[in-house]
């Protein structure tokens, strides 16, 4: 992918010839701003091991450089992962959720909490004795959570980390689906006073748009998610040779479904590209991640980033630090603001 960067007008006009194509103006759907020209709001925080040994002190620097990106949404992805636990047991040890919820009270910033995820969800989630028990660990950890940071103002509702791909799910599968989601949000949203509920889905291109598009109508209906954050696969599938065909088809069928159902949608920016094993990503250009944004701004209004930690931080390695750099330059400063 060249570095060289390409000139607003001809990302406007992209913009607008994609579209038209996409049979809709740049202003179709609930707050789509059409041609996007500014930082993208959030950001996907997924905890690991390694970031537990983080001291207060690195966490406000990651924070101060989520700030200057104009990021004011954080999505903690989960507090805890297959037998890593991210609530800390010691009372003096170091706890990043709290950092991050009191510097965001301090700096009008909304903070989104993950649940309990594992990795037999992909193999068991047909499973009906899985689900349940699924849902009752991801309960125990809401309420243990919201029992922890439900007094912080950022605070702002809860994450589902389950996610759900493009698969052709039967209709009792479906079902079964939509009663794991309104189950655990529904005691999510009675815990935290009315506080929203959010899934990312993924998309891989397994079933056509049409039937895509069908699914999730009735997934979401009665399902009592407030946002769905519609994971743009470029980065995970290496879609960058033709990232508007994958995009478009599949952003503007979630976009009906959720109309449909009366859910927001969101967009998961992947400011990532795969060099073949997860462990060897790498922080895709700034013209890749233009790209994305012109693709995908005529569907949605508000962008998370997966995401900044990995693959933007200015304290992670060379290429985030120039990626970081030219997203200042060419996305923050030209706006007036960080918004």
């Amino acid at each position: 992918m060249p570095r060289r960067l390409r000139t607003r007008t001809s990302v406007l006009l992209a913009a607008a010839i994609l579209s038209l194509a996409a049979g809709c103006s740049l202003n179709d759907g609930k707050g789509a701003p059409g041609a996007r020209r500014g930082p993208i709001e959030g950001t996907f925080i997924q905890y690991q091991d390694w970031m537990m040994k983080m001291d207060e002190r690195a966490w406000h620097r990651e924070l101060d450089a989520m700030q200057r990106a104009g990021i004011r949404l954080i999505i903690i992805q989960w507090l805890e992962m297959n037998d890593s636990r991210f609530i800390p047991s010691d009372s003096a040890a170091v706890d990043p959720t709290r950092i991050i919820l009191e510097y965001a009270d301090t700096h009008e910033m909304e903070v989104f909490i993950g649940l309990a995820y594992a990795d037999l969800w992909w193999t068991r989630l047909k499973d009906q004795r899985y689900l349940t028990l699924a849902a009752q660990t991801s309960i125990q950890v809401a309420n243990e959570a919201w029992a922890r940071y439900g007094r912080h103002r950022s605070f702002a509702g809860w994450y589902l980390p389950q996610e759900l791909r493009d698969a052709n799910y039967p209709s009792q599968h479906i079902d079964a689906l939509r009663n794991f989601l309104k189950g655990l949000g529904d005691w999510c949203r009675t815990l935290s006073g009315g506080k929203r509920v959010l899934i990312s889905p993924s998309m891989s291109g397994l079933v056509p748009p049409e039937l895509f598009e069908r699914s999730y109508t009735s997934l979401l209906l009665g399902s009592g998610v407030d946002v769905v954050i519609l994971q743009d696969g470029i980065g995970a599938r290496g879609w960058d040779n033709d990232l508007e065909g994958h995009v478009v088809p599949y952003f503007r069928a979630m976009r009906a479904a959720c109309q449909t159902a009366g859910v927001t949608m969101w967009s998961v920016i992947e400011i990532f590209h795969h060099g073949g094993k997860p462990s060897e990503s790498a922080p895709a250009s700034i013209e890749r991640v233009d790209r994305q944004l012109a693709a995908e701004s005529p569907f949605v209004s508000t962008f998370v980033m997966f995401d900044f930690f990995h693959y933007m931080s200015p304290y992670r390695g060379d290429a985030q630090k120039r990626l970081y750099n030219d997203y200042l330059h060419e996305l923050v400063a030209p706006t007036g603001s960080s918004r």
